[in-house]
């Protein structure tokens, strides 16, 4: 091949590859040779795909707000499910058996099916810190009931004998609060 025609076809190439790392999109380019009785034709269009830029990673926040999202859609979509002593679904539950389904069912985490077994199974928070998503326990002089705080005074509970899974405003007792969902490594 003809230095010409040769250097023709490096300069088309070259100028592809300039114009694609500057960020314009080259859909064709031409070039013309000099030395026609080469016989070779010179490269009528050059198409240059550009690759899709990677998504940005979700943070540990955005991960850990995902999590809390699907356990409060998780207790939702068992709303109006009766109670039933020792039931942990998926037709019926009580307290310790929601908040076990839930959980286990959203984000993969298994619980114990009682609700001291819970308390001593997740990390405990004070009030101030408490986020939807986390456990409140009533405290009788022992764990007797665990309900999943979804924010705004409410939170979804089994409540007791007779009654349904639902989202309740929480009553005057005396609490302890846990977390499931951990985001961060320093301690509250």
């Amino acid at each position: 091949m003809p230095h010409a025609t040769l250097r023709a076809r490096l300069g088309v190439i070259a100028a592809t590859t300039a114009l694609s790392t500057l960020g314009v999109f080259a859909a064709t380019a031409t070039a013309s040779t000099t030395s026609a009785s080469a016989g070779v034709a010179a490269p009528q269009a050059v198409t240059v795909h550009h690759r899709a830029s990677k998504p940005a990673r979700p943070t540990r926040r955005q991960l850990h707000e995902a999590k809390v999202r699907r356990v409060l859609a998780e207790a939702a979509r068992q709303k109006g499910k009766p109670y039933v002593y020792g039931a942990d679904g998926p037709h019926a539950f009580d307290c310790s058996g929601l908040v076990r389904y839930v959980f286990m069912h959203a984000i993969g985490r298994v619980l114990p099916h009682n609700a001291a077994a819970q308390y001593y199974a997740v990390r405990h928070i004070r009030r101030r810190s408490l986020q939807p998503g986390d456990l409140i326990f009533t405290d009788n002089g022992y764990i007797s009931h665990v309900g999943i705080f979804a924010g705004h005074g409410r939170w979804w509970v089994a409540p007791h004998t007779g009654t349904r899974v639902q989202l309740q405003r929480i009553y005057r007792a005396h609490f302890r609060y846990g977390r499931v969902i951990v985001w961060n490594t320093a301690r509250r």
